[in-house]
């Protein structure tokens, strides 16, 4: 379950966790640009929260193992680990989407402890990094157990659990050989080029496997897993009335500007994060992510544009597609393809009316909303961190809505493999890659890129040279 790469980096947590009290219940009535009766039909996301503490589940790493590289980030690294017996009674083997690395075992023996959830799930680990500890993933899990959970909902989330003994039985070891056979071979983004997993990280996190074939099919079936980050789903509090053009596309101005012209990024004060982040990554028009909460079409002409923006959004993100049919064996890998299979297309209706009437979308700008309502130049880093105290508490609900503007949605499309022509696709979606951002390391930088985009004009459209998006947003204007 390795998430896309994109323009803003995944972030760890390492400080204090708080739980708020305010509701996200109400924020939909605020939402810009969703009409009255799409706003009635957004269920609250969770009524009044309160400070939780969820019982620890922490199973053990088997002593023997096989592990295969799956993805990487920014700041973790994905990986698909396989008990030795698993291995001998040939119940799996590899990633589910490919392997990029090669194999490594550790030990030989009997697995020791519960390692059920390793047959569906794959290993997400910090890479060393700033703020990096052996209680990082016991942070992240308290995060997405106490707030995530009930604010956005538990059948929205992918499914995670604790697992320890990474250090002790040897396995980050194995992990670090694998990232550096991806250095050796070249495969590593070039700024990844050196990363290594943390390696005093003893507990990590077991991810729900979104890439493996649906079991729930009662035929033979196809499931296809697209991933996309759906990013800012509303408006940034900071840009200036009348904007052509949503916080993702005016990032997205801003990095061609600065790959066309890469001088230019750097400003009076030297070389800016963007721009540094543009060198390691080429430039390429992304997918508006408004056309997920637009408004629901009001005339044929509408909802043609609409239908046509929702699948042009499900194909630029079809490189990340990974298919697994429910007859392969669980030992093959899922098959990758960067256009849609022809069942795809088939279930291209299926699909958008489905992007048009789901409630995650809505739920997480709803989210965003109530928590980021001025945006990042007006949270500040004075005071004592503590729960009374006002600049702490709207960071704290800024980072929990900069987690949410990160995260990668993981759309599964299950359609028959032609036994069954009429069954129709089953369609469902979970969010992952929710490790809390750390406002108190990335403050600065956040407010150094609203700083930008509005200096450099790239909400309103005013940029020299003018740069092309695809914003949903922008369209409205023509």
């Amino acid at each position: 379950m390795a998430a896309e790469a994109d323009t803003v980096d995944d972030d760890t947590l390492n400080g204090r966790r708080y739980v708020s009290a305010t509701s996200a219940g109400a924020v939909a009535a605020h939402l810009p640009h969703l009409r009255s009766q799409a706003r009635q039909s957004v269920p609250p996301p969770a009524a009044h929260l309160q400070q939780q503490s969820t019982p620890l589940q922490i199973v053990s790493m088997p002593s023997a193992v096989t592990c295969t590289f799956v993805g990487e980030g920014s700041a973790n690294a994905v990986f698909c680990v396989t008990p030795a017996n698993d291995i001998a009674n040939g119940r799996r083997s590899n990633g589910n989407n490919g392997s990029n690395g090669s194999n490594g075992e550790n030990g030989t023996g009997t697995p020791a402890g519960d390692a059920g959830p390793l047959s569906a799930h794959l290993l997400r680990i910090p890479k060393a990094g700033p703020g990096v500890g052996p209680t990082t993933c016991l942070e992240h899990h308290a995060f997405y157990s106490d707030v995530l959970r009930p604010l956005v909902g538990t059948e929205w989330l992918v499914g995670q659990h604790l697992v320890r003994g990474i250090v002790s039985s040897g396995v980050s070891a194995i992990l670090n050989d694998l990232l550096a056979d991806m250095d050796r071979g070249r495969r590593s983004r070039p700024d990844w080029v050196g990363t290594r997993v943390a390696v005093d990280v003893d507990v990590a996190l077991l991810v729900e496997d979104m890439t493996s074939a649906c079991k729930r099919s009662p035929n033979p079936s196809t499931t296809t897993t697209i991933q996309c980050k759906p990013k800012w789903l509303v408006q940034s509090p900071s840009a200036p009335s009348g904007a052509h053009r949503c916080r993702t596309c005016a990032l997205a101005a801003a990095a061609a500007a600065a790959a066309a012209a890469p001088s230019r990024a750097k400003g009076s004060h030297g070389r800016s994060g963007l721009a540094k982040k543009v060198a390691a990554s080429p430039h390429k028009v992304k997918p508006c992510p408004l056309v997920l909460v637009a408004d629901p079409p009001m005339t044929p002409r509408e909802e043609a544009a609409l239908d046509a923006a929702l699948w042009d959004y499900v194909c630029q993100h079809m490189s990340s597609a990974v298919s697994s049919s429910s007859r392969s064996p669980a030992s093959l890998p899922g098959k990758s393809s960067s256009a849609p299979s022809m069942a795809l297309l088939k279930a291209r209706p299926a699909i958008v009316r489905w992007l048009r009437t789901t409630d995650i979308f809505r739920r997480i700008a709803a989210i965003q909303a109530e928590f980021d309502p001025h945006g990042a130049l007006s949270v500040t880093l004075e005071g004592p961190v503590s729960d009374g105290n006002a600049s702490a508490l709207a960071l704290d609900r800024l980072q929990t809505a900069m987690t949410l503007r990160d995260c990668t949605c993981f759309l599964r499309v299950t359609t028959s493999d032609g036994t069954a022509p009429s069954q129709p696709a089953a369609i469902s979606a979970k969010l992952g890659d929710l490790d809390r951002k750390n406002g108190r390391h990335k403050l600065a930088r956040w407010q150094e890129q609203e700083r930008a985009l509005l200096a450099g004009g790239y909400y309103l459209g005013t940029e020299e040279p003018r740069q092309q998006t695809q914003c949903w947003l922008e369209r409205q204007w023509e």
